[in-house]
């Protein structure tokens, strides 16, 4: 009978450790580059203008002082990764050419959307 008690005293106590699992962290890095921030870029602009609109870049890459890279990635608790990358390009004078990358038209998962 003492025995019976003890496996059924287990039992209970060891229900609720069913229920415990590890916390994982959602994790948000890099700069959030949206559709509109892009519309508002156009070619002759210059460093000033671009950094007033896009912030500040992720890399700026020594050997190609020209382009700038813009990422971002959200690695939710539970789920896939998303990474975005965006490249902004100017000539010798300082002045926008181009934008390349992963331009979408919707705004990347945050961590205030994901929880």
């Amino acid at each position: 009978m003492r025995s019976f008690r003890l496996i059924i005293l287990l039992t209970f106590c060891a229900l609720p450790l069913g229920a415990c699992s590890i916390y994982r962290v959602s994790v948000q890095q890099g700069n959030v580059i949206t559709a509109k921030e892009l519309a508002e870029l156009h070619p002759g602009m210059d460093e000033l203008q671009v950094r007033a609109i896009l912030g500040s870049p992720l890399l700026q890459d020594p050997w190609h002082p020209h382009q700038w890279v813009y990422a971002y990635s959200f690695k939710p608790a539970y789920g896939n990764t998303e990474v975005r990358k965006v490249l902004v390009l100017f000539d010798k004078d300082d002045k926008l050419t181009g934008v390349q990358g992963d331009v979408r038209s919707t705004t990347p998962t945050t961590a205030a959307t994901a929880s």
